[in-house]
């Protein structure tokens, strides 16, 4: 067989059948599937297929969001349970072996049915991996790129933070705390609006650190993430103890620890008792400590005076919405990171009209670059006008209930289809298009948007948030539909 040279047949073969079922699956968008790409089989070894990917990025994508359905594609190929074990190999190192004139699984009755559940699927035409995206409009090259044992995010870094007089003081604190030199700013408190770009100086904190210094211990946590660990230590009394001494040595032995939105664990008893504790131990030990919130320390809620009085010990800076010049610096800097070019009167529209926040500006250049794409029109000053003429700043605030309420009635659904537990694909869309509405337009944090949703995990809002996000560059219909309910809830929240 041509291209088998280092790799099992039997590998090669199965390999050959999942990809071609895994292309024929319509419930994977274009950009999960890329995922799958140049993935190269290596052996069959019991139960166990090794699988080789050129790096930790797709790794993570395999063993993360698309896992369920890779496991239920081998097991539909092979006939039987097969798991996957990934090694990291360089595509330079290996060479991918092609299976010529392979049965598509889609034309093969499967060996022993369904799994897990699910049933065969019709098969749908699916455009290539290279039609997704249309040239000049790059998106992968500004995607998060987050470390599996930091967690934090490797591109976010003071190179890629744009300074102004908005931040500049928060951005020279951060940096000299990263660099170690800091030591009278422990604990570092940044806090400002959502959007104004705390969560990219903590990530810089610790990538800089890293850099500085390889042997440091250096986790970012998000404050939903740290209750989600605690509440996971205490779930099974016969070894909590030893889950609990488990979550304290993870945070207690770091060097660095950087905790991001510290708001939400307002009220939160036993979750704020542990953080007291980890907080003594750390800060006892000289370790650094940075903390963002979307208010002063002294205006947070449901916390206990000890704490905020340990906040306030250190140094306490602010970032506010950026100026003129600085908002246009940043729209350059996410131009130049997606390898687009996009004309200054489109920079300076966006800039003029977007002042809030970051997030805002980004938002507003994508949907700009997103329609310039998908219509195969270049970007240009009318366009741009055209297509954000409903998305300047509204005043109106949208509860996420109007959310709910307007995208089923947009949807022909009910209120309780979106918040229960029906899994139909129509459902399903339609769900993950109000988190994500409700993820762009309110300040709610995952935790809380998952109790709305009928009480789903807030890694469900997460995968839903970006699920939409990639399939607005895809999809012209994924776009129309986000689009329309952005500007009715907009315009008339409670229709």
């Amino acid at each position: 067989m041509e291209g088998t040279t280092g790799a099992d047949a039997t590998a090669v073969r199965v390999w050959a059948d999942t990809l071609a079922f895994l292309k024929n699956d319509d419930a994977l968008s274009p950009r999960d599937k890329s995922w799958f790409e140049g993935v190269a089989p290596e052996a069959v070894i019991g139960s166990t297929i090794v699988l080789d990917v050129s790096n930790v990025e797709t790794q993570q994508a395999l063993q993360g969001p698309l896992n369920e359905s890779l496991l239920h594609a081998l097991r539909v190929c092979s006939g039987q349970d097969l798991y996957p074990a990934f090694k990291i190999v360089p595509t330079q190192h290996r060479s991918i072996p092609v299976v010529q004139n392979a049965p598509s699984a889609s034309t093969r009755p499967p060996a022993d049915g369904p799994a897990r559940g699910k049933t065969e699927r019709q098969v749908s035409d699916i455009p290539h991996q290279g039609s997704v995206l249309t040239p000049g409009f790059p998106m992968d090259d500004h995607r998060t790129e987050l470390d599996p044992k930091t967690h934090l995010n490797k591109n976010a870094t003071f190179d890629t933070f744009v300074p102004g007089d908005s931040n500049r003081f928060a951005r020279t604190v951060a940096l000299a705390v990263a660099e170690g030199s800091g030591r009278d700013f422990n604990p570092l408190c940044i806090y400002g609006g959502s959007g104004l770009g705390k969560t990219h100086l903590l990530n810089a904190i610790g990538n800089y650190a890293l850099v500085k210094d390889p042997s440091l211990k250096v986790r970012y946590v998000t404050s939903e993430e740290f209750t989600n660990e605690f509440i996971e230590a205490l779930q099974n009394p016969n070894q909590s103890q030893g889950q609990i001494a488990d979550f304290n040595r993870r945070y207690r032995e770091v060097d660095v620890l950087l905790i991001d939105d510290i708001q939400f664990l307002g009220g939160k008893e036993a979750t704020l008792e542990q953080f007291f504790h980890t907080f003594n131990a750390l800060y006892q030990a000289s370790k650094r400590i940075v903390i963002a919130s979307d208010v002063a320390p002294k205006n947070l809620r449901g916390f206990e005076a000890r704490l905020i009085s340990r906040f306030e010990s250190g140094l306490t800076v602010d970032v506010k919405p950026p100026d003129l010049e600085t908002r246009i610096a940043i729209l350059r800097m996410i131009a130049s990171m997606n390898q687009t070019v996009i004309p200054n009167d489109v920079l300076d529209l966006i800039a003029e009209r977007f002042t809030e926040n970051i997030r805002e500006l980004e938002g507003a250049l994508t949907r700009v670059t997103a329609v310039a794409s998908l219509n195969n029109q270049p970007v240009t000053k009318a366009l741009a006008e055209q297509t954000l003429q409903d998305f300047f700043t509204s005043d109106i605030e949208v509860r996420p209930t109007d959310i709910i309420g307007q995208v089923a009635q947009y949807f022909h659904l009910t209120f309780d289809d979106l918040v229960g537990r029906m899994r139909t694909k129509n459902i399903a869309l339609a769900r993950q298009i109000a988190m994500y509405l409700t993820r762009e337009m309110t300040s709610m944090s995952l935790v809380d948007i998952g109790e709305v949703f009928g009480g789903r995990d807030h890694t469900t809002v997460m995968h839903a948030y970006t699920r939409i996000s990639n399939e607005m560059q895809e999809k012209q219909e994924i776009y129309t539909y986000v689009m329309e309910l952005t500007v009715r809830l907009k315009q008339h929240p409670l229709d």
